[in-house]
């Protein structure tokens, strides 16, 4: 049986990481919750195995959009980036998939809208 595949989310409020973890849990993910970019920059360095990425975009230090941008600069775009933003302007979402990202759910969100664009950037694989 293939393994889980792994999914950074990146979220600098609590409560957001634990929903969202457990909900990708529950449906067999395996979770790496990360509060800030920076350090989910750090994991993406030196990690292979995560495969995609929740990011959301309005979070201190360095926000989303900022964290596209290093994330391309330094790998690339081969991880797939769904934003999950409170952020529901026409600019914000234009804005984030200019910089890269695959695909943009509003908060709040419908669990299984977000399970169902999981599946599809990860080329609904079976886990």
């Amino acid at each position: 049986m293939k393994e889980a595949p792994n999914i950074l989310i990146i979220d600098d409020v609590s409560s957001n990481l634990l929903l969202l973890q457990s909900i990708l849990e529950a449906d067999g993910y395996e979770v790496t919750p990360i509060d800030n970019g920076r350090e989910a920059l750090e994991v993406l360095k030196n990690s292979n195995s995560i495969e995609l990425i929740l990011l959301d975009i309005m979070m201190p230090d360095l926000d989303g959009y900022e964290f596209l941008d290093l994330k391309n600069e330094t790998l690339g775009g081969e991880i797939p980036v769904i934003i999950v933003s409170a952020k529901t302007d026409t600019d914000s979402i234009q804005q984030a998939i200019d910089k890269g990202a695959y695909d943009y759910i509003s908060k709040p969100f419908n669990t299984r809208n977000i399970i169902n664009k999981i599946r599809t950037a990860l080329g609904n694989q079976d886990h």
